[in-house]
């Protein structure tokens, strides 16, 4: 029995700024992951990452994390394409032995997060753009704008 608190052991050489990513692998053995997108038996969204100089990376469903000695669950499923770092057997944070992948990247690392949502027009694009539900970055900029009629001095 594992204690789900408990990380991975650090790989071969310690690095201070080490994410270990839990998940699973999306891509089948010819490199194509295969997201579902609402329409069973009828359409299928496939991710492949292709390279001209053999850059390859893995589609990852991520359920959980680690960094600097403590294990920490996403709070939804999240997927990212990781390149560069080869997954191993989970190990650590109660993912041993379950059919859970690792992969080892630092703070700095490039990855792709895919954000996928399924619904109708009227729930994606208007409903997503009421008050109340837009990104915090918009209402600055009104309110920006509205201020001294547009004007950045009382002058």
């Amino acid at each position: 029995m594992t204690d789900e608190s408990v990380p991975a052991p650090s790989g071969p050489r310690y690095i201070a700024d080490e994410i270990i990513l839990y998940g699973v692998e999306l891509n089948d053995t010819s490199g194509v992951a295969h997201l579902n997108v609402g329409m069973v038996g009828k359409a299928e969204l496939q991710v492949r990452l292709a390279s001209t100089v053999g850059i390859t990376g893995s589609t990852v469903l991520a359920y959980g994390y680690a960094f600097e000695g403590h294990c920490y669950r996403l709070d939804s499923t999240r997927i990212f394409i990781i390149t560069g770092p080869n997954a191993e057997d989970a190990k650590g944070c109660g993912f041993d032995g379950l059919g859970y992948k690792m992969w080892r990247v630092t703070a700095a690392s490039q990855i792709l997060e895919i954000s996928t949502a399924f619904g109708d027009a009227r729930t994606l694009i208007l409903d997503a753009q009421l008050p109340g539900k837009r990104s915090p970055s918009s209402y600055a900029i009104t309110l920006r704008m509205a201020h001294r009629n547009g004007r950045l001095s009382n002058d």
